[in-house]
């Protein structure tokens, strides 16, 4: 569900001539974000509605197709070894069906880490990735000069008009990026 609107936020921003002009500014800002808001709302609502009524109309259909597949399967798992003397796939005219291989995946027995240090334990460290990257918090924190890395922050503008929606958390849209 669409969640509302609270805050705007814009980086390149006019600014009103006087007090009263930048007050009636956010009269209508609020205005026009509550139009936005109701508007998303009840598209939001308009969405579950129609995805309640389609899952309603879909079970009775999903179910059918699924034991649609289970008896083409119970038929043509027996036959398996025949059907695909040739091919892995089968194609008959009202389309086509088969089997594949998956992607091959490892699967651990263990946990990551005890995996990790049986690997070490027995000389099989090159399949143990060590994954480097630049430590950005670090960076921030300390702000070292370095050569080739600079430190940036932007002054963006911001807006928190009235609004008629109750507002229980603050949801900021960027709309210039």
């Amino acid at each position: 569900m669409a969640k509302a609107v609270t805050r705007i936020k814009k980086t390149q921003t006019a600014v009103p001539a006087s007090l009263e002009q930048a007050d009636a500014l956010l009269v209508k800002i609020g205005q026009t974000q509550n139009a936005i808001n109701e508007i998303e709302a009840d598209l939001a609502k308009k969405i579950a509605e129609l995805r309640t009524e389609a899952d309603k109309k879909l079970a009775p259909l999903t179910l059918e197709r699924d034991n649609q597949i289970n008896s083409l399967f119970s038929f043509a798992n027996p036959r398996k070894a025949r059907l695909t003397e040739k091919a892995r796939t089968v194609k008959l005219s009202g389309g086509v069906f088969g089997w594949r291989w998956t992607t091959p995946r490892v699967e651990l027995a263990r946990s990551e880490e005890d995996t990790i240090s049986m690997l070490k334990r027995t000389g099989n460290e090159a399949y143990v990735r060590v994954i480097e990257e630049v430590d950005r918090q670090k960076l921030l924190a300390e702000r070292p000069v370095i050569p080739g890395i600079t430190f940036s922050q932007k002054d963006e503008f911001f807006v928190t008009p009235k609004q008629e929606a109750k507002k229980p958390k603050t949801l900021t849209k960027a709309i210039d990026r």
